[in-house]
C-alpha cells in the first residue's frame, strides 16, 4: 500500500553518430553513385566535358548528402522525442512530489505521556530515558482519581498550554481523537472542553469534533488534501476508564495547533500505510520524494517490532557511517494505544525543535499496516536576551 506513483523507466538517448561508422559507408555510397554515373553515360559520348565531370563528382555528393540527412533527421527526432519524454517525466516527478509534501502547519505542539513530563530529554543521543518495556503507565497526578477527574485535569493543561496562542484566534475547532472507552464519554469531553475554553480563553469560541484515535492516518491525509482555513486544535488522548482492572495500553495524550499557513512552524507530511511486502517500495519512495535533499535525522518508532525497526533504519540511511538514530519509545513509554502515534508525532516534533526531518512509524492496535510520516520538527523557541 505505498503510494500510486509510477515507475518511471529511464529515457534512452540516441548514441550519438558514429563517424567510424559511416565514413566507410559514404565512401560505399558514393562509390556506387560515381559506377552507377559511368554505367548510365552514353556510349561514345565525349567524357572530358563539364557535364561529365560534374555529373561523376556531383551525383556520389548528393547520394552521401541525401544517405546521411536521413540518419542525421532520425537521429535528431530521437533526441528531441527523448528530450520531450525526460521533460515529461521531470514535470510527472515534481507534481507527485509536490503531492507528497503537502502537509498540515504545526504552529506548536505538545506532548503528555504518563511516563515522563521531560520531552527535551529524548533528543540526546545517549538519553537516560525511563524503562516502561511492557508496562501500562498512568499520570502521576491522578492515580487514584476517577476518569472525570483525570479527563479535566488533562483538557486544563492543554489549553493551559496553548491559551496565549489561542486568545489571538476568535474562533478554534477542537478536535478530539480519542480511545474506543473515551468514546463512549463523548458528550462529557466536549463539555469539559468548552468549560475549560470559557475559563481560559474567553474570548476564543470553539466548535468540538469527537472521533476514535485510531483513524490518524486517514484523517491527516484527508486535512492535508483539503483547504481548510480554519484556526485547529487537535487533541489526541488515551486514559484508563474506572471499571478497568487490567489496562492495555499507558495514559498518555498529545495536541498540536494546527493553522493554515505560518511562517515559522513546523509540519506533518502526508503520512503512508505500507504492509511489510510494500514496506521497501515505499522508504524508497519517501526518499526520493518527500524527504529534502538531508537526510533523516531520526527514526521514531511505536507498536513496531524490533526487526522493523532495524530495516527501516538501514533503508533510510545513507552512509553507514552515519546512520540515522533509532528511537524505540514503547521502551519509554510502555505499552502503546490507539493514540500512542499522535503521541509519537509529538514528542518528535516538540523534542527535536530545530532539527533536520524526522520519521515517526506507528501501527494502530490490532491493524497489519505500518505508518510511516515525515515531519518537519517545531522552529527553535526564541531567547530574548
Amino acid at each position: 500500500m505505498s503510494w500510486p506513483i509510477p515507475v518511471f523507466i529511464k529515457i534512452e538517448y540516441p548514441k550519438p553518430i558514429s563517424w567510424r561508422l559511416w565514413l566507410p559507408t559514404l565512401a560505399a555510397v558514393a562509390a556506387g553513385a560515381a559506377g552507377a554515373v559511368l554505367l548510365i553515360w552514353p556510349h561514345g559520348k565525349s567524357t572530358q566535358t563539364f557535364q561529365f565531370w560534374a555529373t561523376l563528382i556531383g551525383a556520389p555528393l548528393v547520394a552521401c548528402a541525401l544517405a546521411f540527412g536521413i540518419r542525421l533527421n532520425d537521429w535528431e527526432d530521437e533526441q528531441t522525442d527523448a528530450e520531450e519524454c525526460e521533460r515529461e517525466q521531470q514535470r510527472l516527478r515534481g507534481m507527485w512530489r509536490e503531492w507528497t509534501r503537502r502537509h498540515l502547519c504545526v504552529l506548536d505542539a505538545a506532548a503528555f505521556p504518563a511516563s515522563t513530563d521531560e520531552i527535551a530529554r529524548f533528543a540526546g543521543a545517549k538519553a537516560d530515558l525511563p524503562g516502561n518495556s511492557d508496562r501500562s503507565i498512568t499520570f502521576d497526578w491522578v492515580k487514584g482519581r476517577a476518569t472525570a477527574f483525570r479527563r479535566a485535569r488533562l483538557l486544563h493543561l492543554i489549553v493551559r498550554r496553548f491559551a496565549d496562542t489561542l486568545a489571538l484566534h476568535k474562533e478554534v475547532i477542537v478536535t478530539l481523537m480519542l480511545d474506543d472507552a473515551s468514546l463512549g464519554h463523548d458528550v462529557a469531553w466536549t463539555k469539559e472542553v468548552m468549560r475549560i475554553f470559557g475559563h481560559l480563553v474567553p474570548g476564543t469560541t470553539c466548535h468540538v469534533e469527537v472521533q476514535s484515535a485510531k483513524g490518524s492516518v486517514q484523517w491527516i491525509t484527508r486535512q492535508v488534501d483539503t483547504v481548510d482555513p480554519a484556526t485547529r486544535l487537535v487533541i489526541a488522548a488515551q486514559l484508563w476508564a474506572d471499571e478497568e482492572q487490567e489496562h492495555e495500553f499507558s495514559e498518555g495524550a498529545a495536541a498540536f495547533l494546527i493553522t493554515p499557513s505560518a511562517a515559522q512552524a513546523g509540519s506533518i507530511c502526508r503520512p503512508m500505510a505500507s504492509t511489510r511486502d510494500t514496506l521497501e517500495t515505499g522508504l524508497s519512495q519517501i526518499k526520493a520524494y518527500q524527504v529534502p535533499p538531508e537526510r533523516l535525522a531520526l527514526a521514531w518508532f511505536t507498536r513496531c517490532e524490533e526487526a522493523e525497526s532495524t530495516a527501516i533504519r538501514s533503508a533510510v540511511t545513507e552512509d553507514p557511517k552515519d546512520s540515522t538514530v533509532e528511537r524505540l519509545l514503547d521502551k519509554s513509554l510502555g505499552l502503546p494505544g490507539p493514540a500512542s502515534g499522535w503521541i509519537a508525532l509529538a514528542i518528535a516534533m516538540e523534542a527535536m525543535r530545530g532539527a533536520g526531518p524526522q520519521l515517526v512509524v506507528w501501527r494502530d492496535p490490532a491493524s497489519e499496516p505500518l505508518y510511516l510520516c515525515t515531519i518537519s520538527p517545531l522552529p527553535q523557541k526564541e531567547t530574548t536576551v
